[in-house]
């Protein structure tokens, strides 16, 4: 049976996922780059799965310096290296799944780059969804889209001159320049494109002109819900009519042919770097989960540090920091396993994300069981926001847990009747910083400036709903909640569990802390060490506030090795 979500495969530097559906044509899924490669990743996967469903033999991929492919996009210079993953992926499917036919299939900068690889990858066929824009206007509609999402999650303005920053994904500026320099030849063959054009956008006016002028046989259609599908105020909503819209073509088009023999999945061997080596790993019931673990490969392991999801955020991490993360810590000898809990990424579909969830608790223990078998030292688990939550309350059910670090968890329990609404209502800032943004003038200024009333009114009634929830929980007094939090905090103390808090200083989870342990320096908190980063937000996108989760993971194994020294000594 195939696997939902595919089966792990790596060649030369990439790691990507196999979903064959047995037919001789193979889809060679060309990625999106950055937050929107991060945003859609779950949908993407999921059109990889139908496409496999109707015989097709998908691939996709993460590029070079991004996803968990070695490298970093901030420091790759040039083009060629992302034209060589392009020619290893096709070459990938023609000599490993025997595919005879290839078709391209392209996101945003994907789309771009799998427009202008046809004739080197000899493709069959081409599909572009909402593609770049070729030249300076591409890499500026980029910067803009960079600064309103920016503004939106009120992230830090980090400036380079040597490279674009989306969210905390890099571009070098000069692969940048190779990219804003691509333009459309004249095509030998006329091929079959379907472009889907987000409608009343410059592309969905320009491009089918450009394809039709380089010789390519064109059917332009509408985007509908390109919007919903790449947001980032929201969750994304993959676009199931405009996914029926390529199988269709598709089958018309390029058929997929006969199904082939059985086709044993190739094992995908391990991604090596300096320091560190990375194998996918399957894992919990049917292996129905996924996760990417990094050891060290230059000493032992000292211990192996659990990473789990922070909201749907998949197992890369918010701006690729548990990528970060899991290379630096191999390196001084500490692995990690960065995991997709059910319905998030690149794990098994649920009806949902699990987060706030029994169940994604029950993942995170699947995924200790599965680290603690290989004896790679003392288990950790971390998290950020509700995966902060999971990672203490995995650590409280858990014996075999020696420490957590919890980043920004807006809640550290919960009550037996509470939902999930009522836990994202009270938000991710603190009390205080609400009161700021309501008092501040500039929301005057953005008025003035034009942006629309209706957004307005969205982020203010977010802001007054989650003022009311902070309230309430804040002055609700000494409850039940609050006994069960301390009670679970005086049980990893007794059991000798090294529990760190690192906390934006302006985040909700200061006020949780507060709540069920009163309002003291950070040093004075008895059962656990608490840290605060200035100057952060609620993601920890600026590279000091990432910095501090990293160090306060090394500290806290550093804490257990003490503590065993201090054990074997009595």
């Amino acid at each position: 049976m195939r696997r939902a979500f595919g089966v792990p495969a790596t060649f030369d530097a990439c790691a990507g996922f196999v979903h064959d559906g047995g037919g001789k044509v193979g889809v060679l899924m060309v990625p999106a780059w950055g937050l929107e490669e991060f945003t859609i990743r779950r949908g993407w996967a999921a059109f990889a799965d139908r496409l496999a469903d109707a015989g097709y033999c998908c691939l996709r991929f993460d590029w070079p310096g991004a996803g968990d492919s070695l490298g970093d996009a901030g420091s790759i210079e040039s083009l060629e290296t992302w034209r060589d993953a392009l020619r290893a992926a096709a070459t990938f499917l023609r000599v490993n799944r025997g595919i005879e036919k290839l078709v391209l299939v392209g996101h945003g900068l994907g789309a771009l780059m799998a427009a202008h690889s046809t004739e080197n990858l000899l493709a069959d066929a081409l599909v572009l969804m909402a593609p770049q824009n070729e030249g300076r206007a591409g890499l500026r509609e980029l910067d803009v889209w960079s600064k309103m999402i920016g503004s939106f999650l009120r992230l830090p303005l980090e400036t380079s001159e040597n490279s674009i920053n989306v969210a905390g994904h890099f571009l070098s500026k000069s692969l940048a320049a190779e990219i804003s320099a691509l333009r459309l030849g004249h095509a030998p063959r006329p091929l079959p494109v379907l472009a889907m054009l987000p409608p009343g956008t410059r592309a969905a006016n320009e491009w089918p002109a450009r394809l039709a002028t380089a010789g390519f046989a064109v059917t332009a259609v509408d985007y509908a819900a390109h919007e919903d599908f790449v947001t980032y105020s929201r969750a994304s909503t993959p676009p199931a009519g405009d996914f029926d819209e390529v199988l269709g073509w598709l089958a018309d088009t390029v058929p997929p042919g006969a199904k082939a023999g059985a086709r044993e999945p190739v094992a995908a061997a391990a991604l090596k770097g300096t320091g560190f080596a990375e194998t996918p790993l399957l894992f919990g019931k049917g292996g129905s989960l996924f996760g990417i673990l990094c050891r060290p490969t230059t000493r032992a392991s000292r211990a192996v540090v659990v990473f789990v999801n922070s909201g749907d955020n998949y197992h890369i991490g918010w701006a690729r920091m548990h990528v970060e993360f899991a290379r630096s810590l191999a390196q001084q000898g500490i692995a990690s396993l960065r995991i997709d809990t059910g319905g998030i990424g690149d794990s098994h579909g649920v009806d949902r994300p699990l987060f706030y969830d029994e169940g994604q608790i029950g993942d995170v223990l699947e995924a200790v069981t599965a680290v603690e078998r290989m004896g790679l030292g003392p288990v950790l688990v971390s998290g950020r926001c509700s995966g902060g939550y999971a990672a203490v309350q995995a650590t409280v059910r858990d014996p075999r847990i020696r420490g957590v670090v919890a980043v920004n968890p807006p809640r550290l329990a919960l009550g037996p009747d509470e939902t999930f609404e009522q836990v994202i209502s009270g938000g991710t800032s603190s009390l205080a910083d609400y009161r700021r943004r309501a008092l501040s003038m500039k929301t005057v200024k953005e008025v003035l400036a034009g942006i629309p009333l209706s957004t307005l009114l969205r982020e203010a009634n977010k802001i007054v709903k989650a003022l009311l929830a902070q309230r309430l929980r804040r002055f609700a007094g000494p409850c039940r909640l609050t006994r069960t939090v301390r009670e679970q905090a005086d049980a990893l103390h007794a059991r000798g569990v090294v529990s760190f808090l690192i906390l934006a200083e302006n985040d909700a989870g200061r006020d949780e802390l507060v709540r069920h342990f009163g309002d003291r320096p950070a040093a004075d908190y008895e059962n656990a060490v608490v840290r605060i980063v200035p100057d952060a937000e609620h993601n920890m996108t600026a590279r000091h506030a990432r910095k501090a989760i990293l160090n306060g993971v090394v500290d806290a194994v550093a804490a257990i090795e003490r503590q065993s020294v201090r054990l074997s000594a009595a």
